[in-house]
């Protein structure tokens, strides 16, 4: 009887040393995964122009909407400069339509579209700040080896980040 059970253990013991992967193997997956969420930095850089595109149009919508003097006014200061980024990408790219905005997007500006103006503030910065936080983490997540794509990417980054912690503190 003894002898069942060392040989039960035993085998237990031969079935879960045999089943831990190894350090190749999960150096292997990792960088499966990694080169799996690269994206070509056409396909990337139109991604952007319609992030941009969808920021233009939420701050227009917003700069008209908004009861908040303070958010009213710097959504106005801050068009501009959302409008020359996305004109850098799309000469970049070499892009001429103005209507790449993706599907996603033209959804979530024709939610901003027909809010209610009571309480249209809250809604615009909880759309917002969602917004911002998908938006960033892809922008962070990407790696481009093209010198231009990367330096927009990064400027458009340090755009981002301003508006995060400008909408963080707002509420």
């Amino acid at each position: 009887m003894k002898t069942n059970y060392f040989l039960l253990l035993l085998l237990g013991l031969l079935f879960v040393g045999c089943n831990k992967t190894t350090k190749t193997e999960k150096d292997t997956k990792t960088l499966a995964t990694k080169k799996e969420g690269l994206k070509d930095e056409s396909a990337f850089s139109n991604q952007q122009i319609s992030n941009l595109e969808f920021q233009i149009g939420a701050f227009k919508i917003g700069s008209e909407k908004v009861s908040n003097a303070e958010l009213k006014k710097y959504l106005l200061e801050n068009l501009p400069k959302l409008e020359a980024m996305l004109k850098e990408y799309k000469s970049a790219v070499n892009l001429t339509t103005s209507e790449s905005t993706s599907d996603q997007n033209q959804r979530e500006l024709y939610k901003l579209a027909i809010a209610d103006t009571k309480g249209f503030d809250n809604v615009f910065i909880l759309y917002y700040k969602d917004f911002l936080k998908k938006t960033i983490h892809e922008n962070s997540a990407q790696t481009l080896d093209n010198e231009i794509y990367d330096s927009l990417k990064n400027r458009y980054g340090n755009i981002l980040y301003e508006q995060k912690l400008y909408f963080d503190v707002l509420k």
